[in-house]
Formats: C-alpha cells, structure tokens, sequence
C-alpha cells in the first residue's frame, strides 16, 4: 500500500508538470491516479467524508439535471460534447477522498510554477524569434497549449506567486517576483484578454488589500501594473490591438472596429442574442447540449453559420441550456466551495482568490467546459484546501 501512496503522490505532483504542457498526458495522469484510489478501496470512509461535501453534491446534481435536461427539448445536437465535459467534475472525488501531506503540496504548487515558467519563456523567446515555433501556427499556441488557455495559467501562477511571496519566510522569496515579471512578458505580448483582465484586475484587488497593511506593497502594485500596461501598449501591436478594440466596441454599443458594414462583435451577438432567447424558456432552458442549433435557427446573426458550441460565457451557457433552476445549482457548487475554504483558519484570502479567479473567468468564455481550465481548477482547489502558504527560513 506504501507504493501506491508513493505512486499517486507522485501522479499528484506530475499533474502541475502535464497541465500546463499536454492534454493526452493530464488526461493519462487521471486515469492513472483514479485506478490506484479504486484499488485503495475504503469506500465507506470515504463516502462517509463525501457525504459532508455540500459543494459535491451540487456537483453530482448539476450533472443529474444535465442527464435529466435530455428529456425535454428540440434539439440535443452537441449533449455528447456537455456530458463528456461535464462528468469532468467527478474528478474532484478522487482527489477531495485522498489525503496529501504538505510536502507534495509544496512540490505540487513548485511543479506547476516552474513549468508555466517554462512556458511562459518559450512563449516570449518565440515571440521575439530566438526560439523556432514548438508548433505550427504559434500566433495560436505561444508555446505548448492554446494561448487563452496558456495566458490564464500564467495570470493564476503570478497571483499564486505573489501569495507566496508575502508568505513565505525564506531569504529567497524574491524569487517569486522574478517568475511574475516573466510570467507577464508573455501574458502581455500575446493574445489572450482573459489571462491579462485577471492579472490586472487580481492585482488591482490586491493593491487595495494591501493599503492599510503593507502602503508599499500597494504602490509597488500599481506601479507595476501601469509599467507593463503602457509597456506593453506601446511595443505589442497585438495587446494594442485587443485594447483599442475592446475600447471601441464598449464605446459604440457592440459594433466592431474598422468595419464597413455594421457588423457586432461576436461576443456581443451571443450575450444580447441569447439573452433575448433565454428570456422566453427561464426556468428549465432548451435542454442539454440545445444551445448551437437554437441559436441559429432563431436569430438573424451574421455569425450562424460559426460552429461555436458556447455564447463564450459559462452563465449564460447554463441559463440558456438549464434554465435559472440549472444556474442556481452551478452557482451552489461556488458558494459551498467558498464557505468550504472559509473554514479554513490561516490564509482565508489567498484560498478565496481561487473560486472567484475562476467565476470572473466564467464571464468571458465557458471554462467549465474546457478540459485544461477544469482540471486546472479541479487541481489548484486540492491544494487551496489543504496547503500552508508559509515556508520556513
């Protein structure tokens, strides 16, 4: 039994390697670590634990009605697509019925740092052409995995730095201020809004935090911010680019830039579209896996014929395929896990930034939806409960 215990640690802490590089190695790394927790058995100790996790049953519930949503409805075109994504979230079992110790946190927590760092270098090398592209299409994936999944990954690993940095004891800390200056050379240099959204708006969070408690830190923050902000405007024609863009359609109602005709950003289209739609079928929605078919069939988009699966925001998706009684259950889970990491005495705010980096995420796309985003959260929420920020001298 020793080996196993050795083995799924090990998976553990591989699993901040193989996140941010491979989806075929995360996917084999969970298949793996739910076969030894399987063999481990003790089932009724751990359902007995399960059992006072209300944010898992809220889960397990958010997945029944997904099931139970196939029933009623016009069209189940992409339900395949829902389920497998969604019975993702099973994964949290495994990991919330596995004990770990604060060394394979630790090494867990460095893994993950040190291979985003990685990723982040590859990126900025490519970016610059020291390095040749790892593969084709690198305006698509800066380094390993997709750039708005790439630049979310860094723009938690630079929180989760600065979280260690002001908790740590070790004459090194400075370390973690290294990885987040590098971390954002690349955030800032890609494409990718919703890894630099959440930077600048977590840092900015965090600023505030730090008024009363730590003045320099707050000014030390913002001033950073402002640097690579401008920094950035001014050198990356592809974050001035995003900005100027973004600024345009916000001022001219969704309308996009440079366009001769009237045509709205897509994003726009989605929201107000599916708004509209959602507002005629509140309660139940159109069923699981209803939303491409329905959108196309009942608006007037010049956007109809994108194959996009999602209104690229994770609480209309679930609005508009499960109705409000769907949305209040997915919105449960948040709230259990939220009063969960309260519990916890030491460091309530650091674990807190977890759930709510992933809620402000959900806003922009639908990230529950999304293998790497999921098992990141999934991964990053074992090591919220359990690990201790501090490190010794």
């Amino acid at each position: 039994m020793k080996l196993l215990y050795n083995l799924r640690n090990l998976i553990f802490i591989l699993l901040g390697f193989a996140i941010p590089v491979s989806v075929a190695f995360t996917n084999f790394l969970i298949i793996i670590f739910t076969v030894i927790w399987l063999v481990e058995g003790d089932f009724s100790k751990k359902f007995s634990y399960l059992k006072s996790l209300k944010w898992l049953w809220s889960i397990i519930g958010l997945i029944l009605f997904y099931f139970f949503a196939l029933l009623y409805g016009e069209n189940h075109d992409d339900a395949l697509y829902v389920i497998q994504r969604i019975s993702l979230l099973l994964f949290f079992i495994p990991l919330a019925t596995t004990k770990f110790n604060q060394s394979t946190y630790s090494y867990a927590v460095l893994t993950f740092l040190l291979t985003n760092l990685l990723s982040a270098l590859v990126a900025v090398g490519i970016n610059f052409d020291v390095i040749e592209p790892i593969v084709s299409s690198s305006s698509k994936t800066p380094a390993f995995i997709k750039y708005n999944y790439h630049n979310i990954l860094l723009s938690f690993s630079s929180l989760l730095s600065f979280s260690l940095f002001t908790k740590s004891k070790s004459r090194y800390s400075f370390i973690y201020l290294l990885f987040i200056i590098i971390y954002s050379a690349s955030i800032f240099s890609e494409a990718g809004r919703a890894g630099q959204l959440t930077f600048n708006i977590f840092f900015i969070a965090y600023a505030i935090y730090f008024l009363k408690k730590k003045i320099l830190y707050s000014v030390s923050i913002l001033g950073f911010l402002i640097v690579i902000n401008l920094f950035s405007y001014n050198s990356s024609g592809i974050y001035k680019h995003r900005v100027d863009h973004l600024k345009h359609i916000i001022q001219n109602n969704g309308q996009k830039k440079n366009q001769k005709s009237s045509e709205k950003d897509i994003r726009y289209v989605f929201a107000s579209e599916s708004l509209n739609l959602i507002l005629k079928r509140p309660f139940f929605g159109y069923g699981t896996g209803s939303f491409t078919s329905t959108f196309r069939r009942n608006t007037q988009s010049n956007y109809m014929y994108y194959e996009h699966k999602t209104p690229h925001n994770n609480f209309l998706y679930i609005f508009f395929e499960l109705g409000c009684i769907g949305l209040l259950i997915f919105l449960s889970i948040f709230y259990f896990q939220i009063k969960d990491l309260l519990q916890v005495k030491l460091y309530k705010l650091e674990r807190l930034i977890l759930p709510f980096f992933y809620l402000f995420l959900m806003l922009f796309d639908a990230y529950l939806f999304i293998f790497t985003i999921t098992i990141f959260y999934i991964f990053m929420h074992t090591i919220y409960k359990g690990f201790e920020f501090n490190e010794e001298k």
